[in-house]
């Protein structure tokens, strides 16, 4: 017995031994690899100045090539610390939260580089054909990269959460810091576009020809989603090339016997029967699916066709345009991106005859989408100039196949409704609509102020969504001005005042808590409409006046509220802001 104990404490020893042996041996490989990981690291960001230099100036090229140099460093620091060894050894106390850190971020910086900025630095100078048209098969290149990405991205921000980075020594907390706040901006942005740019090359016409109607909003008469449907262009999609077929103002379209589409009846509620049976109030829905709808039955009124896709943009998604294609001259006036907004939408109601606008305006939606098909605007810089219309809601579209819709309906170009639920629980959306029957928005002021209050005793928030309205119109307006501008003061409002339908989509499941013009009581209609709860009253203003409306709701839920204000898309853009609230 004392040999067997003898020997089974020599096993034990030389078992601990050994495991201590194997420990230092990991520790040892760890720690090397650990140096050379840094040293890898080092040189990238030796290189990090160039590359926010390049990103600010827009520089594609010199992008490429400081991408190209450090993607073997970053590629290497990735190896360097995603072996089997380096993971077992992040369960040691103190050194593992510092070997966790280093391995997500290197992943993720990895992925940044190497798997999105050097596929896309190489695709994107090609994704032109030349001709005029999109390379489709680079589109496809492009589509693929994002959707890979997009699933690394969110499993790297998983694990950017579950690490502790309080635990960590100071130049590895903070630079996992950094990394995460990166890629926690890059991450949704590629989340959002991955899945359009997937069906992108169909709606192109990859597959088979495509049919656009595109809507030409005119926010000098504010409706909804920006502007009454001004002028109305066909295009045709074919293999990423895209052709103008014809080009409709308003005018063109005949007064029908009967609304040509369905309409909720909230929103005729809120807004009069008059939805379905005036083209200029097909963008009046908040829900594009309906406002396309409308589009595509007033299309097939006028020419017998139906559309395959129906998009919406505005003056300044035009003027955008001209900041990639340059300027375009129309009769005689010389469009370009600083002057398109005046020259569109004041300019011509001032200083042409009412016969010459609509074919003004159709000139100029022909002008510049003839410039965007000749081949000579940089697909690139397209992309850029949309970046902020598209943020601002200028740009919807819609597709009547329905996989490409599910896609699109819950995209940035899904229209107000879906911009609404992206937004989030606290998520209010404040909406204009022109009730003067006339161009005078263009001389409309308005700024916006939301914030909340615990006034209640069963800890649910009052949120107040106040908005000011001015109107800047000279003093004579109504004798000054030209007609078409005015309105002549046939809609009931007299020439030269400004009337507005001033309505506020709530959260689903918030309460209405009434509606204040100038400080006092007033009239609204309360409506659930496209699933929120939404208040609208009138505002008329002569000129120089301007006047105040408050919205008053109670939240659905308990507990404290981040309010965010959504609104119209403008031809001058509020200000917003986060102000008090006063109980009682």
């Amino acid at each position: 017995m004392p040999v067997v104990r003898t020997v089974r404490a020599r096993w034990l020893v030389l078992g601990l031994i050994a495991a201590v042996v194997v420990m230092l041996a990991a520790l040892a490989w760890v720690g090397v690899r650990a140096i050379m990981a840094k040293g890898e690291i080092d040189e990238v960001t030796a290189h990090i100045d160039e590359m926010r230099q390049a990103v600010s100036d827009g520089d594609l090229d010199k992008l490429a090539v400081v991408a190209e140099d450090v993607a073997p460093h970053v590629e290497r620091a990735d190896a360097l610390t995603s072996d089997p060894i380096w993971r077992a050894t992040e369960v040691v106390p103190v050194l593992g939260p510092n070997l966790a850190a280093a391995r997500v971020s290197s992943s993720q910086l990895n992925v940044l580089v190497n798997d999105l900025a050097l596929p896309l630095m190489k695709d994107l100078p090609h994704l032109g054909d030349g001709k005029g048209g999109i390379a489709v098969p680079t589109l496809q290149s492009v589509a693929t990269t994002l959707q890979g990405v997009d699933a690394a991205l969110q499993a790297g921000q998983r694990e950017f959460a579950a690490l502790d980075l309080d635990a960590t020594l100071p130049a590895v907390g903070d630079g996992a810091r950094q990394l995460q706040k990166i890629t926690g901006q890059v991450a949704p942005i590629v989340h959002g576009i991955a899945p359009v740019a997937h069906i992108a090359p169909g709606l192109l016409g990859a597959d088979a020809t495509r049919h656009i109607l595109m809507i030409v909003q005119n926010n000098a008469e504010l409706r909804t989603a920006g502007g009454i449907s001004g002028s109305f262009v066909e295009l045709t999609a074919d293999d990423g090339h895209i052709t103008l077929k014809k080009v409709a103002s308003d005018a063109v379209f005949p007064e029908p016997k009967k609304p040509v589409a369905d309409v909720p009846a909230s929103t005729s509620k809120l807004y009069g029967d008059v939805i379905a049976t005036h083209v200029q109030n097909t963008t009046m829905p908040a829900d594009f699916a309906v406002t396309a709808d409308l589009a595509t039955a007033w299309w097939k009124l006028h020419t017998g066709e139906t559309p395959d896709v129906v998009l919406s943009i505005d003056p300044v998604v035009l003027a955008s345009l001209l900041q990639a294609t340059g300027p375009v001259t129309v009769s005689g006036t010389t469009l370009n991106a600083d002057n398109a907004v005046q020259e569109l939408l004041v300019n011509a109601y001032l200083n042409l005859d009412e016969d010459q606008q609509d074919p003004f305006f159709e000139a100029a939606a022909t002008a510049v989408f003839t410039r965007l098909t000749d081949g000579s605007a940089d697909p690139v810089a397209l992309a850029k100039a949309l970046q902020q219309p598209l943020t601002d809601g200028r740009i919807s579209a819609f597709s009547a196949r329905a996989d490409e819709q599910k896609v699109l309906s819950v995209s940035a170009l899904g229209g107000s409704t879906s911009r609404h639920v992206a937004a989030g629980r606290d998520a209010y959306a404040v909406y204009f609509n022109d009730a003067t029957g006339s161009k005078m928005d263009s001389f409309l002021r308005t700024s916006m102020t939301i914030g909340s209050a615990e006034c209640r005793p069963d800890d649910h928030r009052d949120v107040l969504i106040t908005v000011r309205l001015e109107s800047a119109a000279p003093a004579d307006a109504g004798t000054s001005l030209p007609g078409p501008m005015t309105g002549w003061g046939l809609s009931g409002t007299p020439a030269g005042d400004i009337s507005t339908i001033v309505s506020v989509a709530a959260p689903r499941g918030t309460f209405f808590a009434g509606v204040q013009l100038q400080g006092k009581d007033t009239r609204s209609v309360n409506v659930e409409d496209f699933g929120f709860p939404t208040s609208a009253t009138t505002v008329v203003l002569k000129p120089g006046e301007h006047k105040t409306v408050t919205f008053r709701f109670t939240a659905a839920h308990t507990g404290a509220v981040s309010p965010v204000l959504l609104h119209t898309p403008m031809m001058t853009a509020p200000t917003v802001s986060t102000g008090k609230v006063v109980c009682g």
